[in-house]
């Protein structure tokens, strides 16, 4: 008896996923979660008409994989507690709020964060948060676009510690550089609805989770703000990263993005533009894909397209 539940419990262990790890697939699967009811911001649940859905992909890994990657090292598990500060729910949820309400009319002023990872010389920091590009201080997107036109070799840049860098070349000496748009200090938003004040649900924001999800926040925060009815009675589903501008961005993962809305049976999916290609073979059934560039075009789309299911004029 006391060997079968050893078994069990061990069994047990080394099936648990493990949340703070991320499984890296070849053809990962997708899901689709609620987002109505679930978005909070300053305290106050979002839930406007119609029923919308976030999407994302992959799954986290069990134990036993994740120790597996550990001793061969084969790269099929990513830590996110360890990647870029920018991929941080706690850091892009309300940027993507800040959208929605700048696009509803409110005033909304925008930081910016620059953050480098994975360094091309040794005697550069993992990750680098960095301040000053240029002769620039990096304040706003603004001013990271007229460090970048101030191109100059060496590449003079400054951390958020104060740190004085100096790279080769007229470029930033990292694989991966972050440029994300910033919400107001005072500005709190984040998904967790009633649950959203409790410890865990804090530790996870915290997690390098992406910010694919920007899009739909983004236009649920409009659509709560302007109270303006965007779902028309449907299932909204989406995916794309948000600009401070409007602007969507790319995003992984999409085709197994659009299964999951699919079989959830959403009405409309919304996705970048730019990556329409990967939905040249994709079968949607009666779901109807709305590929956008701009939180503008997909309020207009969404507007257009409800108009068309009921025969009533396109404004």
């Amino acid at each position: 008896m006391r060997a079968t539940k050893t078994l069990l419990v061990v069994t047990a262990l080394v099936l648990a996923p493990v949340p703070w790890v991320h499984l890296v697939d070849e053809e990962p699967p997708g899901n689709a979660w609620k987002l109505d009811g679930r978005l909070v911001i300053e305290g106050e649940v979002i839930d406007p008409p119609g029923r919308w859905s976030w999407l994302t992909v992959g799954r986290p890994p069990m134990a036993i994989e994740v120790l597996a990657d550990r001793l061969v090292d084969t790269g099929h598990t990513r830590n996110m507690r360890a990647s870029a500060g920018a991929q941080r729910p706690r850091v892009n949820e309300p940027a993507a709020a800040a959208v929605g309400l700048a696009r509803a009319g409110v005033d909304v002023t925008f930081g910016l964060l620059v953050e480098a990872v994975d360094p091309k010389f040794d005697f550069l920091p993992e990750q680098l948060v960095i301040t000053r590009m240029n002769g620039v201080d990096l304040v706003d997107r603004a001013a990271w676009q007229e460090a970048v036109g101030r191109a100059q070799e060496p590449v003079i840049f400054r951390s958020a510690e104060g740190r004085t860098y100096v790279g080769p070349g007229p470029l930033l000496p990292y694989e991966q550089i972050h440029v994300v748009d910033l919400a107001p200090e005072e500005l709190d938003a984040g998904i967790g609805g009633q649950f959203a004040e409790l410890a865990p649900i804090g530790w996870f924001r915290d997690l390098a989770l992406g910010r694919s999800h920007g899009l739909m926040i983004a236009l649920m925060t409009y659509a709560d703000a302007a109270d303006h009815d965007l779902a028309h009675g449907r299932h909204i589903a989406g995916t794309g990263g948000i600009r401070g501008d409007g602007g969507v961005t790319r995003i992984g993962g999409l085709f197994a993005k659009a299964t999951a809305a699919r079989n959830r049976g959403a009405d409309v999916l919304l996705f970048p533009a730019i990556q329409a290609g990967e939905l040249e073979n994709f079968k949607p059934g009666r779901m109807r894909l709305l590929p956008v560039d701009t939180i503008d075009e997909a309020i207009k789309l969404l507007d257009a397209s409800a108009a068309a299911k009921h025969g009533l004029p396109v404004n």
